[in-house]
Formats: structure tokens, sequence, C-alpha cells
């Protein structure tokens, strides 16, 4: 049985809310520069692409897609809180959702986007919700091993990584070649002809994403949201931006990244996400105003499926041969800035859609069909679970 030590005081946080938008838009920043640097080999090295694309890394790689992370592993708490205040068990249902979120991340991989993490988060939930019914000492246990293997793990891929570099990107590019963005349709048989090579990055995400969820699980339950939880978030953010950030960015500026990039990428990162989580989190906790960014970014977070879905479709369709091909129109020594200038554009495009679909829905349109679906298969399990049970004890009562 759960002890009561388990379970937080669970109001409409609007840190939440601004978290996930954060991550959200955060990982467009992270991730456009692939659709826009899609001529792998013909692309101008100048003095301002080399220093924008040096700060854009310090400041997103990884540190987005772990906030992401852990902003996952808070849900699923809270989602275990609600079903075992409601008396019902755990993990019940959860399952589906978890189904919904992969078939969500499959149909993205084949229809938008090949870096798609939606497919790992849901794989990572069936574990992590399993986890989760064990008693709390089993549960820490199982953080300290997923983090303890994530690190080891993710050192040795680096050296590997390294040692055998050159190889790995003739193959990579080898490949690549084929996959021009010239026909939509084209892509998506790419992505299918050559899933295993495009999917790679799920084990990545499973390892950083079992470690993240159970510190997003941890931190919920110790109040990191709380009003009174101020001496953790202290701790935190001491040990993310005084250790952490200093680390993450010494290997990156000294020229040792390439030979640590997964390191880099999953582990030092992940640990300033942590200690940015801390920060919104420290900075509304007294606070119910969101303020002009914060109503940006909440809108955003209260539509995060939906935006991470559309985000990866409009980048495609901006810089793909397919829709507006801006890709090859701004290559060039300035292709970082211009970059940066079709992000802004899009972010405030995604920012003014979801602030007018929200002055009439209470869910973005992604959530609505997703929350449908779920009630709907969930009722349908439910009303199954309970025939099969009346069916028992029918033929049990039998003389």
């Amino acid at each position: 049985m759960m002890r009561a030590a388990v379970f937080t005081e669970y109001r409409r946080l609007v840190a939440l809310d601004v978290l996930r938008g954060l991550a959200i838009l955060g990982t467009l920043l992270t991730n456009i520069a692939i659709f826009a640097s899609i001529d792998r080999e013909e692309q101008v090295t100048s003095m301002a692409n080399t220093v924008i694309r040096a700060c854009l890394d310090l400041v997103t790689d990884g540190k987005f897609i772990g906030l992401l992370t852990i902003m996952f592993g808070i849900g699923l708490e809270i989602q275990r809180q609600s079903a075992i205040r409601k008396g019902l068990p755990w993990p019940g249902t959860y399952p589906i959702r978890a189904g919904l979120l992969i078939l969500d991340g499959v149909l993205n991989f084949i229809f938008i986007f090949e870096f798609d993490v939606l497919m790992g988060y849901g794989l990572t939930a069936l574990v992590i919700a399993a986890v989760t019914a064990r008693s709390p000492r089993a549960q820490k246990i199982w953080m300290y091993a997923a983090l303890a293997v994530h690190v080891v793990l993710m050192a040795a891929i680096s050296v590997v990584g390294y040692v055998h570099r050159d190889e790995l990107k003739d193959d990579t590019i080898g490949v690549l070649a084929e996959y021009d963005h010239s026909s939509y349709w084209g892509d998506v048989l790419f992505r299918l002809q050559h899933v295993l090579l495009m999917r790679l990055e799920i084990p990545f995400i499973l390892l950083m994403g079992a470690a993240l969820y159970l510190v997003g699980v941890h931190l919920y339950r110790a109040g990191i949201f709380a009003p009174e939880g101020a001496r953790l978030r202290r701790i935190i953010m001491c040990l993310s931006f005084g250790v952490g950030l200093p680390v993450d960015w010494a290997i990156r500026l000294t020229g040792a990244h390439e030979m640590v990039a997964a390191f880099t990428r999953y582990v030092t990162s992940a640990g300033v996400s942590i200690g940015l989580l801390a920060a919104v989190a420290a900075f509304y906790a007294r606070r119910d105003r969101l303020g002009l960014l914060g109503r940006a970014m909440s809108d955003v977070g209260r539509m995060a499926l939906t935006c991470y879905l559309a985000q990866n479709l409009i980048a495609a369709f901006v810089f793909y041969d397919y829709g507006l091909g801006m890709a090859k129109v701004i290559r060039g020594p300035w292709l970082e800035l211009y970059t940066l200038v079709i992000y802004v554009l899009i972010a405030a495009l995604l920012v003014t859609a979801s602030r007018l679909w929200l002055r009439f829905h209470a869910r973005g349109p992604v959530e609505l069909v997703w929350h449908w679906s779920y009630n709907s298969l969930a009722g349908r399990y439910t009303r199954w679970g309970e025939g099969k049970a009346q069916t028992s004890t029918g033929a049990a009562a039998k003389p």
C-alpha cells in the first residue's frame, strides 16, 4: 500500500504550462537547424554561421529535450496521484495513454519528421508506470540505477562514436544523400525504408527517459512547485547552474564536445534542464499572474502536443523543396541568422494560434482528439473488465 508521503497537493500550476511551452519552443529552436541544413555537403562556412551555431548549441543542445522529458515524468506522477485519490488501480488504464503517445509518435515519424520523441516517451511511460506502482523505496532504487546506467552508457557510446566517427559519418552521408526533400511522399517512403537508421535515437531517449521520468516524479512529490519547496529549488539551482552548466559549457568550449557528444547532449545538458525547471518553478511559486512572456509560453504549453506536431509540419513546409524551399534560398554565410528569423516567425505563429484557439476551447485540437480517444478506449476497457468480473463471479456462484 502506498504511503501518504508520496502524494502532493495538486492545483492548476501555472509553472507547469509555462515549462511545457518553454520545452516545446526550445525543442523547435534545437531542431530548426535540421530543417534548414538539408544540403549537408554544400553548407557555406563563415564566421557568422560558426559563431551563431556555437552559441545556439551552448544554449539549446540537449537542454530542452531534457526539460521536455522531465515534464512528461511529472505528468505521469500527476496522473498516478489522481488515480490513487479516486480509488482507481494504478497503472490501470494509463497504458492506453502511453499507447496513444506511441501512436502519435509513429504518425509524426512517418508523415512529418524523422526525429520524433513521442514514440520513445510512450515506450518509456509504459515502463515507468509499472515502476511507480511499486514501493517508494523500490522506485528510488530504480531511479538511481537508471541514472547510473544512463551516465555510464552515454560515456561509453560517446567514446565509441568518436573512435569510429569517420566511418559512421561516411555511411550516414551516403544514405542521407537520397533524402533530398524534393517530394513529400518521397520523404515518407524514405523514412519507412530506413526506419532503423532514423530511429537510432530511440535507445538514447529510453535511457535518458527512464532516469528523467523518475527524477520528474520525485521532484514533484518533493514539492518542487510548492511555496514550501524553496530550499529544494535553491539546492537544485546551485548544483545545476553552479556545477552542471559550467561543466557542460567547458566541455563544449574546449573542443572536447566532439569526443563526448552523446555525454554532453544526454547527461550534462540534462543536469542543466533540472536547474531550468527549478528556476521557473521558483519564479511562479508565489505568483498566479503569468506576465506577457509567461502567457505566451503557457498558451503553447496548454496545446503542447498540437504545437509539437504543428511546428514540425510548418518547418518542413517552410524549408523543404516540396514546400517553400527556404533552405536553399537562405543558404550562404548568413544561414544561421536567417534560420533564427524564421524560427521567431514560426514561434510567433504558434503563440498567436494557441492564444486564439484557447479563447474558444479548453484544449488544443490534437488534445481534443487525444482526450476523446482515451476516454473511448478507457471506457471500453473498463466495461470489458467489469463484464469479465461479473462472468467469473457468476461462474463461481453456480453449484
